[in-house]
Formats: structure tokens, C-alpha cells, sequence
């Protein structure tokens, strides 16, 4: 599970030129297809990790993986773009099924001594995903066509299925079968209203507008949740627990400063650098595949040290890597490229599993679902987010023109803004890093 779905959510990078080839999109109509999965999960990925914890992970973890694999399969056969945007967002649902489940199960299989270890091999994997999906997906383009990168997953969500169904144990923390469905509404809501404002802030007359409402929308669920009995989050209890709030921001920060790095450079190497398919993901490979291998070193150096320097240090390598990202050129050699996303690519390992680390040993047994839950809703608004501002970016500098060799230099100008903003951003995910201070030992609070 946790190699399935980043693989799902990204194996679509290198084909995007394809896609929009055959459907004659703009890049802003490109984003979506990105984005409107991570839009879905974040906005389901909360109020399904307090239903797993109600009604059992297993259970979750086994719908998401069919939903999953049916949308694979849809998405092979998708005729319009638009199509294929909607499919793509209901696979998000799946993926918040699976995102709210995987690291609640592990959590809940290891103590404490040994968590930081399991949860660097489940992180490992999910590196391993995103590692593997730009090569597969650069072979299958080059060699065949964009629609078998889909046809791919349906396999592996077989192989799922009958692994879950052998799984003899359900993890069922919360007796409480009291869901706040009008909080999940709201929050809902606000979330989709943010995003999609942000994403379409200056091309559509409303987008200004459906920000702000988000913004507002935002300010209700709080209100609302402060009153409320049963909570779909317990901001009362969650506002003294300093290393979940912390960890979670520092989270945000992290991916809504690099999700779109692989976006981004798929384009800058197929169409700047004129690479093809196959060797772009061969390229694109780099990153996670330096993430997955060191992930369970920095797992481990979780349980023997504090996360707060660790997960510091590897937000900090980022921060700086994202300023030199931002100084590419036409003419920039691939060497530098491949050694900015190794680097890039250690700084994710030092940072994501000790972080998530921290913040799973931070809550009680009964609320690992909620945890993962709100570690994956900072996950995937980041993830969103760094997509809705690329969107915005390069919507400023190229409105509804295409990436051509006409408009390679717009293209530019938008790459060195966008990364340029990001690093800003990351420096304050250095300081939120920092501000969780020391974790405690114990699994007490929340």
C-alpha cells in the first residue's frame, strides 16, 4: 500500500507531454490531473481515518485498495480529459482510504523502541513508489502509450487484495461510533474551496472569491469543532499537544515546497532540455530513490535521537537545494541536475521519517487513525498546494498558451519564480521543525 499509491499519484508526471498531445491541454489543464487527486484525498483523508478508527482499518485499507484498482482501470480508458480529471479524483478518495490506514497499522503493530524503524521501511517504500514511477512510466510511454501506465496498477491492486484478505488481525482502537459528518462537510468544503480558488486565483473571476470563502470556511470548521461532542478533530485536546501541531505544519511546509519538483522538471527536461520519455524518468528516478534507501537509516537515527535536529537538518538540505533549483537554465548541465536531486532526495530521507515518527508517538492507541490522518491531510494539502501555486505561477506567465519552443523562455521565468518561492517557504518549515521541541516517550497526550 505504501508503495501503491505515490506510485498511482505520480506515475502520471511523464506522461503529461503525451496527454497533451492527444487531448491539446495547456499545462494549468495539465496540473489537474495531478491535482484533482490530491485535491479528493485531501479533503476525504481526515474524516476516513476517524471512520478506520471506528470501524477498522483492515476494512478500510481493503475498499480503498478495489476503488483503487476499478479507477486504474477507468482511467485507461478515459476519452477526454475531462474524463479523465473526474477519475482521477475518485481515485483520490481511494487514496485516502489507503493514506489513512498504512501508517495507522504499522504504528499499531510496533512499540514505541521500534517504531521509528518499521515506519523508515514503510516511508522506504513509499519512496520506493515514487522511485519506480517515473521509470516505469518513461518506458511505458516511449515504448507503447500514457493509457498503460494505468493498466499497470490494476495488477498490482490484485496482488493487494488477496495480501489484505490474508491479514488474520483487524486494528479497531475507537468505541466511540459517534462521526461528525457535519464537520466533515464543512471541512470538506474549505478545503476544495481553498484549493481551487488558489489554483484558479488569476484566471477565473471567481477564483479570488472561493478563496477566501475556503479561508472562511476554514474559520467555521474550528468554531464548530470547539463545540461539538464528538469532534472529527479535538482541537481542545490538540492544541497542548505542541510536537503533533509542530510536526504536522513543519509537514505542510515540506511537500508544499517540493510535490512539484517532479511537475515541474518532467516539463523542463522533455521539453527545454528535449529529453524523451524514458530517459526524463530514468532522471526523474534520482530523488526517491535516494529517499527510499536512506528512509530506514534516518528511521532508525529517530528512535536513538530527538527528530526535531534530525528532520531539521534534512529541511534544511531541501531548503537549499530549492535555491539552486531555482538558478536552472537552457543550457544547464544534467550533471548539476542529478546532483541537486540526490541532494534533494537526502534531505527528504532525513526529514520524513522521523517526522512521521514524531508525530505518530504523540497521540494515544485510540486516536493512530486521526494521526495518520492528520499527518496525511498535511501531506496532501501541501501536496496540493505546491501544485495550485505552480498552477498559479505559470498561469501568470504563459495564461492559456502552450509549452513550446516559442515559449521556452516564459517557461523558465516560471520555473526559477516558482522555486524561488518554495525555498522561502521551506526556511520557515526549518523554524516549525525546530518549534515541536523534544518528544516525550510516552504515547500520553491526545
Amino acid at each position: 500500500g505504501a508503495f501503491w499509491v505515490p506510485f498511482i499519484a505520480t506515475s502520471v508526471n511523464v506522461a503529461l507531454p503525451a496527454i497533451a498531445k492527444e487531448f491539446d491541454a495547456s499545462p494549468s489543464i495539465l496540473g489537474w490531473i495531478i491535482s484533482s487527486s490530491l485535491l479528493a484525498t485531501a479533503m476525504f483523508v481526515l474524516p476516513i481515518g476517524k471512520l478506520s478508527d471506528v470501524y477498522g482499518r483492515k476494512n478500510m485499507i481493503f475498499l480503498g485498495t478495489i476503488l483503487l484498482t476499478l479507477t486504474s482501470l477507468l482511467c485507461g480508458l478515459s476519452q477526454s480529459i475531462t474524463a479523465l480529471i473526474i477519475l482521477r479524483s475518485i481515485q483520490g478518495i481511494g487514496g485516502a482510504m489507503m493514506a489513512a490506514t498504512v501508517v495507522s497499522i504499522v504504528t499499531s503493530a510496533f512499540p514505541p523502541g521500534e517504531r521509528g524503524k518499521a515506519l523508515g521501511i514503510n516511508v522506504a517504500f513509499t519512496y520506493f513508489g515514487l522511485s519506480a514511477s517515473p521509470f516505469i512510466s518513461g518506458i511505458i510511454v516511449n515504448n507503447f502509450n500514457w493509457r498503460g501506465i494505468f493498466y499497470f496498477s490494476i495488477p498490482i491492486g490484485l496482488v493487494l487484495l488477496v495480501m489484505i484478505l490474508m491479514i488474520d488481525q483487524e486494528w479497531k482502537e475507537d468505541d466511540n461510533k459517534t462521526i461528525d459528518y457535519p464537520g466533515s462537510l464543512i471541512y470538506a468544503v474549505a478545503i476544495f474551496l481553498l484549493i481551487w480558488g488558489l489554483s484558479n486565483f488569476n484566471t477565473i473571476a471567481y477564483g479570488k472569491l472561493a478563496f477566501s470563502a475556503g479561508i472562511l470556511m476554514l474559520v467555521l470548521f474550528a468554531l464548530f469543532e470547539m463545540k461539538t461532542d464528538y469532534p472529527l478533530l479535538d482541537l481542545r485536546a490538540l492544541k497542548s499537544n505542541k510536537v503533533l501541531i509542530f510536526s504536522s505544519v513543519a509537514s505542510f511546509i515540506n511537500y508544499g515546497s517540493t510535490f512539484s519538483i517532479s511537475f515541474m522538471m518532467s516539463l523542463y527536461l522533455q521539453y527545454i532540455k528535449g529529453f524523451d520519455p524514458q530517459y526524463t524518468g530514468m532522471i526523474l528516478l534520482i530523488q526517491p530513490a535516494i529517499q527510499a534507501v536512506f528512509s530506514p537509516v534516518s528511521g532508525v537515527l529517530s528512535d536513538r535521537m530527538d527528530p526535531q535536529y534530525v528532520a531539521s537538518a534534512g529541511m534544511a538540505l531541501i531548503s537549499v537545494s530549492l535555491l539552486f533549483l531555482s538558478m536552472l537554465g537552457m543550457d544547464t548541465p544534467t550533471y548539476l541536475i542529478v546532483i541537486l536531486l540526490m541532494v534533494i532526495g537526502a534531505g527528504f530521507a532525513l526529514f520524513a521519517s522521523p517526522n512521521t515518527n514524531s508525530i505518530m508517538s504523540s497521540v494515544e492507541r485510540k486516536n493512530y487513525g486521526v494521526a495518520a490522518g492528520i499527518l496525511s491531510t498535511a501531506r496532501t494539502v501541501g501536496q496540493t498546494f505546491s501544485m495550485a501555486t505552480t498552477a498559479l505561477i505559470t498561469s501568470f506567465y504563459f495564461g492559456n498558451m502552450k509549452i513550446s519552443a516559442q515559449t521556452g523562455g516564459l517557461f523558465i521565468q516560471s520555473f526559477k519564480t516558482t522555486f524561488i518561492i518554495f525555498a522561502g517557504l521551506c526556511l520557515l518549515g526549518i523554524w516549525a521543525s525546530l518549534a515541536r521541541g523534544k518528544r516525550e516517550n510516552t504515547d500520553t497526550t491526545f
